[in-house]
């Protein structure tokens, strides 16, 4: 057969393709281009099926469609074990389906993927932005289906808009209710997300180059608020990684860094370990909430000395914050942090020593002779450190796009380009002390953040950051961060406030409302649509806490039972008053439209003047019973006959008030 057997009119069409186009652009950032491209050609090929300028698909080109789709997938994805690839895969048997179209009940199984393809999104997004476009676009899916049992000509075309937004409103008590009631139910099963569809992020290795591609990004990587004041910029160390293995370019995590031995993390709740007893913690802990943002990985980020304060969060032998399972979402996890410490003071274990001593052969000799140089002519390793921090403050140059480095990137960057980023800077000092013979490791993370006006601090890719950690004696592990030597200023304040008239500064957000922070109202917005996001944030990660609290405040216990005969009391009686409401007489009395009730007001003149209509008797025949009794009512009767069935049934727009006009102008007396 090479024409549908059912036809879609125009009106249901338009809003199906609408809520077509809409729920692809929800998906748009997560699936690839040809995808999107297939869905343009998708919505064209149905317009002009409707138009009868191109045929159906036939069953060879459907099957060739269906190839390449699964071709594409697979190139892309190359597992089908993800919820990217499973999203993808939903998504092109959806614009396959709208292709082939050719029954009622395929434009119903159009309209149900479209609801379950939607309702996917919010795996990937809860922020309050795209939570109101998954609501829009249920808008139009509902729409869709209404406007499939609609015709052309007795509605306009905003019409099944109006009636989707009508049945949402009355729907609306109901969600609430469940919504306050019903206890969210855990994950049913887990989806693995793709590797690569991890956002710009601080990585498990560093290379040249790598933060200072981060300097380039906007987006966010997580908000802080603190239980007391916010601490000063240049004491926000968010430590993430510690990178201890250099293979002559990259720096990477040693076995000593890596949580697959359960004996080398500590979760929350659990007795501790032996080795959190070699730091030395001094003072009152600094408590703090983060928000972060997914990522794909385990790891968490916290201030120094750091201890877990929420469930699923473990510390690490070096001191570093994980997540029981890789950040699919948005997460939320309090720590006690101590700033004033001492790490491992009593001195590193044989392996430890010379895992933080580790160089690789035949790389940076430069580098080598001049640590070897310096090292017997100082009188100690705090006057070494000095000696080379004032090298870096002398001679070299902080920026965002500094020159590239080949085999021998230490020397080369310590005695040629002396130009470079915060990995320059931290990994080019590491190799100098452990040459010098000073245990010493990179350790990546972020430093200071954006302080918001309602007192918490949000933290942004540019802000990336890396320094050094080196071992001294009787003091433990000592921070000292190189660029500060060079930029003091991106420390105490801001990377903006050192390289803001960089061109690279901001370069992949170029949309970024950080860009506009010198412009006051500009300014003004996005700080109100940060703080709007956060609570929204603050507000959806800790629902169930707030729901509990709730429950016990209202029901007195949030036992199951309690709850069964809330939800059974609330909801009877919403359904007792809907009853009442539509047993009203005015409900059951009223006409089902305007042009019904101008017509039945027709009918009752007739009748008091002695003509009353009889059972299943037209309209037309109506009228002409009454103009051969009263022949001077003829052409009026049939005049206003016609315009209510042109008007009814015809599909001409309707138009009540003129029925009715020439209604009330009609003079019928009772026949003598």
């Amino acid at each position: 057969m090479t024409s549908p057997v059912w036809k879609i009119h125009r009106n249901g069409l338009f809003w199906l393709l609408v809520a077509f186009a809409a729920v692809i652009i929800l998906h748009a950032d997560h699936l690839p281009n040809w995808i999107l491209l297939a869905a343009f050609v998708a919505i064209i090929w149905r317009i002009q099926l409707y138009r009868s300028a191109w045929r159906p698909p036939s069953r060879l080109i459907k099957t060739g469609l269906l190839g390449l789709c699964l071709a594409g997938l697979v190139a892309e994805y190359g597992s089908p074990i993800g919820l990217e690839p499973m999203v993808a895969l939903l998504v092109s048997a959806y614009l396959l389906k709208l292709l082939e179209m050719h029954h009622r009940r395929d434009a119903y199984l159009v309209i149900f993927l479209a609801f379950f393809i939607t309702a996917l999104d919010a795996l990937f997004d809860q922020s309050i932005g795209n939570t109101l476009y998954i609501i829009g676009c249920l808008l139009l899916v509902l729409a869709a289906l209404l406007g499939l049992h609609g015709s052309d000509g007795n509605e306009g075309q905003l019409r099944p808009l109006g009636k989707a937004m009508t049945i949402m409103a009355q729907a609306l008590p109901l969600m609430l209710l469940l919504f306050i009631f019903m206890p969210r139910l855990g994950a049913l099963w887990s989806v693995p997300m793709q590797q690569q569809s991890a956002k710009t992020g601080v990585t498990d290795t560093m290379s040249p180059g790598d933060f200072s591609r981060l300097g380039r990004s906007g987006e966010l990587a997580f908000r802080v608020s603190f239980e007391d004041a916010i601490p000063s910029q240049k004491s926000l160390y968010w430590r993430g990684l510690v990178l201890a293995e250099f293979d002559g370019r990259t720096w990477s995590r040693s076995s000593l860094s890596r949580f697959q031995d359960s004996n080398l993390v500590q979760w929350y709740g659990d007795p501790p370990k032996s080795w959190d007893q070699v730091v030395d913690r001094k003072g009152e802990p600094l408590t703090f909430s983060v928000v972060i943002e997914p990522t794909q990985q385990r790891w968490l980020y916290a201030l120094d000395t750091p201890k877990p304060d929420s469930e699923g969060v473990g510390l690490t032998r070096d001191y570093r914050l994980i997540s029981a399972y890789p950040l699919r979402s948005k997460k939320q996890y309090r720590v006690n942090s101590w700033p004033e410490h001492r790490l491992e003071p009593q001195g590193l274990s044989p392996q430890h020593r010379a895992v933080y001593l580790q160089l690789p052969e035949e790389f940076n000799p430069r580098t080598r002779e001049l640590a070897s140089r310096w090292r017997k002519t100082v009188s100690g390793d705090p006057e070494l450190v000095s000696r080379v921090l004032t090298l870096y403050n002398s001679e070299f140059v902080y920026t965002l796009q500094p020159p590239l480095l080949g085999k021998h990137a230490v020397d080369e960057f310590l005695f040629d380009s002396q130009r470079g980023f915060c990995e320059h800077f931290a990994g080019s000092f590491v190799f100098f002390m452990r040459a010098a013979g000073i245990p010493a490791r990179v350790v990546a993370g972020y430093q200071g953040g954006e302080r918001h006006p309602d007192d918490y601090l949000v933290v942004r890719q540019y802000d990336a950051h890396a320094w050094a950690e080196i071992w001294l004696e009787d003091r433990g592990w000592v921070r000292v961060d190189p660029t500060a030597a060079v930029a003091p200023q991106r420390i105490e304040q801001d990377l903006q406030s050192v390289l803001g008239d960089e061109t690279d500064f901001l370069a992949d957000s170029p949309v970024s409302l950080v860009r506009f922070r010198h412009i006051g109202w500009l300014n003004q917005l996005r700080l109100q649509i940060e703080s709007l996001n956060y609570n929204w944030a603050l507000w959806v990660l800790g629902y169930d806490q707030i729901q509990t609290a709730f429950l016990r405040n209202l029901l007195g216990d949030n036992s199951p039972w309690r709850i069964a005969l809330a939800l059974t009391g609330v909801g009877g009686g919403l359904l007792l008053l809907l009853g009442l409401w539509m047993l009203l007489p005015r409900r059951r009395e009223r006409p089902r439209d305007l042009l019904d009730r101008e017509f039945l007001r027709l009918c009752q003149k007739l009748e008091k003047a002695g003509f009353p209509r009889q059972v299943g008797e037209g309209p037309r025949d109506y009228a002409q019973r009454v103009a051969e009794s009263r022949p001077e009512l003829g052409r009026e009767l049939v005049e206003v006959t016609r315009m209510y069935e042109t008007m009814r049934y015809a599909g001409e727009t309707p138009d009540a008030r003129t029925l009715a006009r020439t209604i009330r102008s009609l003079c019928i007396n009772r026949s003598g």
